[in-house]
């Protein structure tokens, strides 16, 4: 979602040279309407007759700029502006902003409000005083986050990039099946209130969905059900009103340890349309989320971020290269511990828009082997009937009974799914305790921390299993 508004008219009602009339009033229109690629053309052909004229060079520089070109858009909005139309320091200061120049935005911005002052105070006592455009404050306060979210680019390395139809393009996230699913919202029951478009998530065991539903307001909100024993699901709910402080909530990807959600929201913490968030669960419930930043984030659309555990890989998608019917898609490597570039990083915006993902290599790094080492991986985890999914030393996935070594480890491996299906009932008991707790019921509150404490000691059982499969695994016959 771009930053949107209406162009100050001025002396729109001026005809244009031998340029019929009707034809610079439909393109105005056009403009006015969010139409700026069929509006350009017809401005650009006015200016070739007008070239000085600072209204065309402004509604030309306008469309350009809305049409994802503000490089490009400077030179004419400049002329605006030497001619010193009013508006012509905010839509550069819009140019600036989208190129990441959050200083130079912000002191544009300021000339724009002294020149309204300015023309103002000129202004007889009795004539109507030029107000300042309700777009200039939403960009201000972009332009202030954007500057905060430059100061701290997380380092990260982009193995590669993919241009995908927009429509579904969560279909090209090819996960492990212990990272769960990304579904189109037609697995949802008819009845279901869904948004359009949305994607709806699963976990590998199936036994709940998130996903985004309008509210009572048609602001999209994350959604959740849980499967029922009797194989039916529960009476949707929100997840939580914390996940949905203003803007539209959507694409939802739970990590493997239920509790770190990432989504996209497009409110008022976002610096573009939709930004990616971060929040984590506790018994009270989903915490307040974070803007996780750039460069995941842009002055554009970015959404549906998820993490691979099992291949090592993140994915994420967005719309700052406006490749109109397609969206890019990035894969990276994720890392426990953030790092950021230093503030005075040479090309630090480059790195923050990602204007080549290669130049996010170490040197000499070579990801090809790692790339056909994933897609192998994925590869294999989309068998039809797997038996169970189990990572090896190696990143080697095995997915069937024979695939075992020794009987020990075949033992082994039944031990460890016994505990593996006991640590996912207990969670969704846990679960289900704390949406109680948190509608008011206390009466559960020692039965949350009592099972707390025997999920942390489940999860400590299980890991050592694990590492007795693999080292009965390892022992010869």
């Amino acid at each position: 979602m771009r930053l949107t508004g209406y162009i100050i008219a001025g002396a729109m009602a001026i005809t244009w040279g031998t340029a019929p009339a009707q034809t610079i009033d439909d393109a105005r229109q056009m403009m006015l309407d969010g139409d700026y690629a069929a509006a350009l053309p017809i401005f650009e052909k006015a200016l070739s007759a007008k070239p000085k004229d600072a209204s065309l060079n402004q509604w030309v520089g306008v469309c350009l700029l809305r049409s994802g070109n503000p490089k490009k858009a400077e030179r004419y909005l400049k002329v605006a502006d030497e001619r010193r139309l009013i508006d012509a320091p905010r839509y550069l200061a819009e140019a600036a902003f989208e190129q990441y120049e959050f200083s130079k935005a912000t002191d544009l911005l300021d000339r724009y409000e002294e020149g309204i002052d300015n023309a103002n105070k000129k202004k007889a006592r009795k004539a109507p005083k030029i107000t300042k455009s309700p777009e200039a404050d939403e960009l201000r306060r972009r332009t202030m986050l954007g500057q905060a979210m430059l100061d701290r680019v997380e380092k990260i390395v982009v193995i590669d990039s993919m241009a995908v139809d927009r429509d579904e393009f969560f279909k090209f996230y090819h996960l492990s099946p212990e990272s769960g699913t990304l579904n189109s919202t037609d697995v949802m029951p008819e009845d279901y209130e869904i948004a359009e478009p949305s994607e709806v998530y699963m976990p590998q065991s199936g036994e709940f969905r998130i996903w985004s539903a309008p509210d009572k307001d048609e602001n999209y909100v994350l959604m959740g059900a849980t499967r029922l024993i009797d194989g039916t699901w529960d009476t949707p709910h929100p997840l939580g009103n914390a996940l949905d402080a203003g803007g539209d909530s959507n694409y939802p990807f739970m990590m493997p340890d239920g509790v770190t959600l990432y989504y996209a929201n497009n409110g008022p913490e976002s610096i573009g349309g939709y930004d990616i968030f971060i929040s984590r669960k506790d018994e009270n419930g989903f915490l307040q989320p974070q803007n996780i930043g750039m460069p995941y984030n842009s002055t554009y659309d970015d959404y549906l971020l998820a993490i691979d555990e099992v291949n090592g890989v993140g994915w994420w998608a967005t719309d700052r290269n406006r490749l109109g019917d397609k969206i890019t898609i990035y894969r990276f490597i994720p890392s426990d511990l953030r790092v950021n570039y230093p503030v005075d990083t040479p090309g630090l915006a480059a790195h923050a828009r990602i204007d080549s993902f290669r130049s996010t290599w170490p040197a000499d790094a070579d990801y090809t082997e790692m790339l056909q080492r994933i897609d192998s991986a994925e590869y294999v985890s989309g068998k039809s009937h797997p038996d169970f999914y189990f990572a090896l030393p190696g990143n080697r996935i095995i997915t069937t009974w024979d695939e075992l070594r020794t009987p020990a480890a075949r033992n082994a491996m039944e031990e460890y799914l016994d505990a593996c299906r006991r640590l996912d009932r207990n969670l969704k008991e846990l679960d289900s305790m704390r949406m109680r707790y948190a509608g008011g019921d206390r009466a559960v509150a020692g039965r949350i921390t009592s099972m707390e404490q025997e999920v942390e000691r489940e999860r400590t059982a299980l890991r050592e299993m694990s590492n007795k499969v693999v080292r009965a695994n390892e022992k010869t016959r």
